[in-house]
Formats: C-alpha cells, sequence, structure tokens
C-alpha cells in the first residue's frame, strides 16, 4: 500500500529525532552537554497492518514503521547512523507513533524514546534513555524540527540535551 506524504513525513521526522545524537560536538554546560546535529538520507519502509485499505492519509493501530538515517555535524562530517523502529498506537489522521532508536556513534550509542503525534508541524521531541561507552548512564531529551522549505524532514536540525 503506497503511503501518503504527510504519513512519510511523520515518519521521517519520527527519526529525524534520533540523528540529533549523533554529536556534532557542541557546548557544554556544568554538569550537562548540548549537541547539534543535523540528520539526513532517511529511508523508511512501512509495515501497513490490517484491515490495509484505510486511505492514503490515514495510519492506522499496529502499523509499523522501520527508519534509518545517516547523522552528521553541521559542517557535515558523518558521526554515525541511525536506526528506529516505530509502531501506531491509535490510528487516523492524528494517530499516535510510539518510537525506539539506538545510534551507533563511533564515541558510543545513544538510546531514545518518543511518542509521535501526526500533527504535521515536523517537530519532534523525547527522552535520552541510556547510552554506551563515552554515552553510558545518559539521560536528558532531544528536539527535532524540519529545516523550512524542505519536504518530510530530510536533513532536520536537532538538538540533544544531556543532564549531568
Amino acid at each position: 500500500m503506497r503511503r501518503s506524504p504527510v504519513i512519510s513525513a511523520a515518519v521521517v521526522a519520527a527519526l529525524a529525532t534520533g540523528g540529533m545524537l549523533a554529536v556534532s560536538g557542541g557546548a557544554h554546560s556544568p554538569g550537562g552537554q548540548t549537541i547539534n546535529l543535523v540528520t539526513k538520507d532517511f529511508e523508511h519502509k512501512a509495515i501497513d497492518a490490517p484491515p490495509l485499505e484505510r486511505g492514503p492519509e490515514s495510519v492506522g493501530r499496529g502499523d509499523r514503521f522501520v527508519l534509518a538515517a545517516v547523522v552528521t555535524d553541521a559542517a557535515g562530517t558523518r558521526r554515525g547512523n541511525y536506526d528506529v523502529v516505530c509502531a501506531a498506537t491509535r490510528g487516523g489522521r492524528k494517530g499516535r507513533v510510539v518510537c525506539q532508536g539506538a545510534y551507533s556513534l563511533k564515541e558510543g550509542a545513544l538510546h531514545l524514546t518518543t511518542v509521535f503525534k501526526n500533527t504535521g508541524d515536523g517537530n519532534v521531541s523525547g527522552a535520552i534513555i541510556g547510552g554506551t561507552r563515552a554515552y553510558a548512564g545518559a539521560r536528558g531529551t532531544f528536539t527535532s524540527v524540519d529545516r523550512p522549505g524542505e519536504e518530510g524532514g530530510d536533513p532536520s536540525d536537532d538538538v540533544v540535551t544531556l543532564l549531568p
């Protein structure tokens, strides 16, 4: 089944969320860290759960999305990859999608979770729930914002705030 641009944009925005974690360097504050990233070159696959015929603008409960993206810093230097799996928990044009992702970065992995509501504004925020190596014990938040004039959140500008 072909997914509409609205649904694709929602999914891409949800995965853009992950790109920001890739660490482009950042400003350090006492006990915490802010990281500015760019997430781009999204690849996604929609898995439509029955019933299949809901219309091109619809997400149904149980639909899943598998996403992958490249994460860079602001200068375009590749920092790693982003992989996420999302599941729709509520259908319809304003459906909810729960996403869990992992970033494989040069300095370590960051793990995140978010509940994405298909509001069409392209903004996504969520929680950093853990990490490995340089990010061992990481916790904090992230926000991903579509660039103005770009379709489907590719690329997106992301800010990750890690707590002390």
